[in-house]
């Protein structure tokens, strides 16, 4: 920047010459003449980015950082400061010898019914950037503009260690004593049905913290072992992919040939005839799923799944997921490849295929997006994300992903979401401590997760943590609050997985997929909240909010863990009694929560 005061930017509009022209000639257009592909997120590298030679790459300088810059809302400058345009803005950010710029991100209001609900947004464009620390230090001290770094994307993220922030981390790897040479731990993981089981994570847990592995085509793996020795170690925890429940087992005990030998208790086993017969699993019968008429399917209604994609190969997900986007990378395809399965994992239990095996999703006839951010996506993805939403008319979006630090921007953007009539829904984390943004902004459902006990076989992990009464309980993971809304499913939940099998699922998120999938029957099948009936609103979101968390049954005891209670799904949608059996001799018989049929 050719002028810069005190905080590192000179207040005004900034620029000069044919840069100058081009960047007023973009901030003149209408935010509905940014450019926008069809069937594409609006708002990337619209006509002012590329006027201004923006490239978009997703690495930066090495020792620089990624932030998000934007222009700070007139209504929340300090009294005397002026605004500065967005075009303006950028071109500075150009000139900075000391910035490079990464993207840019427009919001488009030129389709969908979110330019009817809110045609001036709350979130202002916004620039992905790439500078060294000391320079966004700089830029934040003007109050023109809001600086954020740019964070990573992930389920359960940590404060950041260093920099900008002043926590340190759980485990320090620096006091950990190594081995001169480290040792090795062979073992085989086996089904209860004699298969080896190819491909399952394997976490030690020994003194110098856990190491991690991945079975091979043989079911064996070998770990290196850099602080502990196979006898000092405290646990193994086995998680197959597939067709299996997960394991935990104390100090492995090697064979004669010096590997030891982890058995998993196959699906089979405990369902009968399963996956060729149906299953109605626990978390069904404890929201009361199977007592509302089978015509109730979320028909019409668009949901969105920001997550990791979805396996679209998957035999029950194949017809009912077929749109999304891939914001980490091409976009094109690519959203269909889920390399951690969480996605699939959420996708099945709200949109499954009802094909008479398997399982069957809550809303199986709704239409659901999924679109992609993990690994690799970043604060700016979200907020792109989010515009996609808004710009495909899309009822509900699950948020599985979260971010460590408030963002300001993510708040006005989930803003523009809720004004658009967009219901936001949200896992409360699996921090087992304080909820996690977004899920602690204002318009967004906090969803916590419940247990069951009698769910899982002995070796599952989780047994050992449950409650020596029967019924539901809080999950261990779930967070402490105050700040969750309400609780649903969200342990051993059986669910479709990578390849074309199903798997045990854990987490809040499982538990937020639960209530995303009841919310689209709500939309679809309730008198009030049918989209025919009543217009895509805020109004029609804090309507659908209020209904979901009064139609929750308490559970025993005042736990702030468990909000508002269970979602209950015939008072939700205002069935009639003769449809409504009783809930106790249903869910919990003495074979146990789980029903086939």
């Amino acid at each position: 920047m050719s002028e810069q005061g005190g905080n590192g930017m000179k207040p005004g509009n900034g620029g000069n010459g044919k840069g100058k022209a081009q960047a007023q000639k973009a901030a003149a257009a209408q935010p509905g003449e940014v450019a926008d592909g069809a069937g594409e997120p609006a708002g990337r590298l619209g006509g002012e980015a590329q006027a201004l030679g923006y490239e978009q790459r997703r690495g930066v300088r090495a020792g620089w950082g990624r932030y998000l810059v934007a222009p700070r809302p007139l209504a929340l400058l300090p009294g005397g400061v002026p605004p500065i345009k967005a075009s303006a803005l950028f071109k500075l950010l150009e000139e900075d010898p000391d910035v490079e710029p990464v993207a840019q991100l427009r919001p488009s209001r030129s389709r969908g019914l979110g330019a009817i609900a809110e045609p001036y947004p709350a979130c202002p464009p916004v620039a992905v950037v790439a500078m060294p620390e000391e320079r966004a230090r700089a830029l934040a001290g003007n109050p023109q503009v809001v600086v954020e770094t740019d964070q990573p994307l992930s389920y359960t993220p940590t404060p950041p260690v260093g920099g900008m922030g002043t926590t340190v981390p759980v485990i320090d790897p620096m006091l950990a004593v190594t081995l001169e040479e480290p040792e090795h731990l062979t073992l085989q993981v086996k089904g209860s049905d004699g298969k080896t089981v190819a491909g399952a994570r394997v976490w030690a847990i020994g003194t110098g913290g856990p190491v991690h592995g991945t079975t091979g085509p043989d079911g064996r793996v070998t770990m290196t072992l850099a602080a502990d020795t196979p006898e000092t170690l405290q646990a193994l925890y086995v998680r197959p992919v597939a067709g299996y429940w997960p394991a935990r087992t104390g100090t492995p005990q090697p064979t004669d040939n010096g590997e030891a030998v982890v058995t998993v208790q196959a699906l089979a086993d405990t369902f009968e005839g399963f996956p060729g017969k149906a299953l109605t699993g626990w978390g069904a019968q404890a929201m009361r799923l199977n007592q509302i008429p089978p015509t109730y399917r979320g028909h019409g209604i668009k949901i969105a799944l920001l997550d990791s994609g979805v396996n679209t190969a998957h035999p029950d997900l194949k017809d009912t997921v077929k749109h999304g986007h891939d914001f980490t990378g091409p976009g094109n395809g690519t959203w269909g490849l889920d390399v951690t399965g969480h996605g699939t994992w959420c996708a099945g239990i709200i949109a499954a295929r009802d094909n008479n095996a398997g399982i069957t999703g809550i809303a199986a006839e709704a239409e659901l997006h999924a679109l992609k951010l993990f690994p690799g996506g970043h604060l700016s993805d979200l907020l792109e994300a989010v515009d996609y939403c808004i710009t495909h008319d899309i009822d509900i979006a699950q948020i599985s992903l979260a971010y460590p630090v408030p963002s300001q921007l993510a708040a006005w953007k989930l803003a523009d979401a809720h004004a658009a009539g967009i219901t936001v829904i949200a896992p409360a984390g699996n921090t087992a401590g304080p909820v996690t943004h977004p899920a602690t902004l204002p318009g967004v459902l906090a969803v916590g997760a419940v247990a069951h006990t009698g769910t899982r076989p002995a070796s599952s992990p989780l047994t050992a943590v449950q409650p020596p009464w029967p019924g539901p309980y809080p999950a261990p993971f779930t967070p402490t609050g105050p700040g969750v809304d309400l609780v649903a499913p969200g342990a051993a939940v059986i669910t479709t997985a990578l390849g074309d099998g199903y798997t045990p699922a854990d987490g809040t998120a499982i538990a937020a997929a639960h209530v995303t999938g009841l919310a689209a029957l709500l939309l679809a099948h309730h008198d009030y909240l049918r989209t025919q009936v009543m217009p895509r609103t805020p109004a029609r979101a804090n309507h659908l909010y209020t209904l979901l968390r009064t139609a929750c049954r308490p559970l025993p005891g005042a736990d702030p863990r468990l909000g508002a209670g269970i979602a209950d799904a015939p008072t939700a949608l205002g069935i009639p009694a003769t449809w409504q059996q009783d809930y106790q001799a249903e869910a919990y018989a003495s074979a146990g929560p789980y029903r086939q049929g």
